[in-house]
């Protein structure tokens, strides 16, 4: 994805945009699928980086590889996450962690390239919309 006009942040709003309601994806599983296999930190640096009070990308569907809430210095933000985790059917055992065997989204590498190449024309307008 290295021809994309599309900057990483872009790719990974794209993305987590498709999580569907009730499933998780990891940071590194997130920035594995968009081919930058050590770019874990830099995709909480992207959904860190959202504004607003509820910003059009669910962040909350994104946990660290251990299947846990890892929102360092907000205990009001990481409750928040969970909270709208658990409206989506999402369950935490006792120790505050996610089966992420039961609750992590698979998308299939082609799955991937559509949700991006999608993105990347509704970027430029809208072309080959469809």
């Amino acid at each position: 994805m290295a021809d994309s006009p599309m900057s990483f942040n872009q790719q990974v709003y794209a993305l987590v945009r498709r999580i569907p309601a009730g499933r998780v994806l990891s940071y590194g599983r997130v920035a594995l699928l968009l081919g930058v296999p050590r770019g874990a930190r830099s995709v909480g640096w992207a959904l860190g980086s959202l504004t607003g009070p509820e910003p059009e990308v669910p962040w909350h569907r994104v946990v660290n590889a251990q299947g846990r809430i890892s929102i360092k210095g907000s205990p009001d933000v990481a409750a928040r996450q969970r909270a709208k985790l658990e409206a989506e059917g999402v369950v935490f055992d006792d120790n505050d962690t996610i089966a992420m065997n039961k609750f992590l989204w698979q998308p299939s590498a082609l799955d991937v390239e559509a949700i991006i190449q999608h993105a990347r024309d509704q970027a430029r307008g809208g072309e080959n919309d469809g």
